[in-house]
């Protein structure tokens, strides 16, 4: 191949290397943008359109660093989300199961890159010679080899935002569903202080056979939680606390004859659940 060839094939390889960090550097915005969101669901579309144009003005530098956080396996972070939950908040993280030693090579190697693709874009000129066929060649065989480079990593990070893609269709799937709404709608109730206030008599005074009597219950609702229950008979939707109770699936009811031939309603909390509550 003759000098000006080989320049001419140089230059090729240069847009080739240039456009494949390009690639590189869209699917790790695609990672990094979309792999961690949280808020209301009112919110989300705003909170995540804010992400989306944060992520884009960065550079590959920090896009990587974001990345690499995604497999890293001492990573912890800690929910500043509010204890008061007005309307339903999603939360969705996306992380790499990975060791630490695998952690730390592909840290380094994305870092190498970095250093590689600002080389290429602002170093290259002073290494090459366009009148020596010994510096072309050098230079070409560098950039044949970065372009292996590049292109192994730009795989690793396409089948990791293709498996995000798939997570984040699931989970549109999922809260779309009949499914999700009746599960935000029990999330809701059983946090409900009427429905908390009940379990916790369950707990307490519970007779040995493990039922509670409706009517014991309803009498500490009214000394402990009046505003609520005033507020239950003012509904619509839950005319009585049993009727609360059936909708949260939390509680089982019995009934019993009285000694005089009454019927009382009693009732427990169902075998293998659990409310949660400071």
């Amino acid at each position: 191949m003759s000098l000006d060839n080989l320049v001419r094939e140089i230059q090729r390889k240069i847009g080739r290397n240039i456009l494949l960090f390009q690639q590189l550097e869209y699917g790790l915005k695609y990672v990094v943008a979309n792999g961690q969101f949280s808020g209301y669901s009112s919110e989300l579309e705003s909170i995540i359109a804010t992400r989306k144009s944060s992520v884009n003005t960065q550079t590959l530098g920090k896009l990587v660093g974001q990345f690499v956080e995604t497999s890293n396996p001492t990573r912890n972070d800690y929910s500043t989300e509010s204890d008061e939950i007005k309307e339903p908040r999603i939360s969705y993280d996306f992380r790499i199961e990975t060791d630490e030693n695998s952690y730390k090579e592909k840290k380094e190697s994305l870092s190498k890159l970095v250093l590689e693709r600002n080389k290429l874009v602002h170093h290259l000129l002073p290494e090459l010679d366009p009148k020596s066929l010994e510096s072309c060649k050098k230079v070409e065989k560098n950039l044949d080899e970065q372009a292996d480079k590049i292109r192994n990593e730009l795989i690793s990070v396409q089948s990791i935002a293709q498996a995000l893609s798939e997570g984040r269709k699931k989970l549109a799937d999922y809260l779309s569903s009949d499914e999700c709404e009746k599960e935000w709608l029990l999330s809701f109730l059983r946090q409900d202080r009427l429905v908390i206030l009940l379990a916790e008599i369950a707990s307490q005074v519970a007779r040995e056979d493990g039922w509670t009597l409706m009517n014991t219950a309803g009498n500490l609702v009214k000394q402990h939680a009046p505003d609520e229950l005033a507020s239950l008979h003012k509904g619509t939707e839950h005319k009585s606390l049993k009727s609360l109770m059936i909708k949260t699936e939390l509680f089982d009811f019995n009934e019993e004859t009285t000694a005089k031939g009454g019927i009382r309603v009693l009732y427990k909390m169902k075998d293998g659940y659990e409310l949660s509550y400071a």
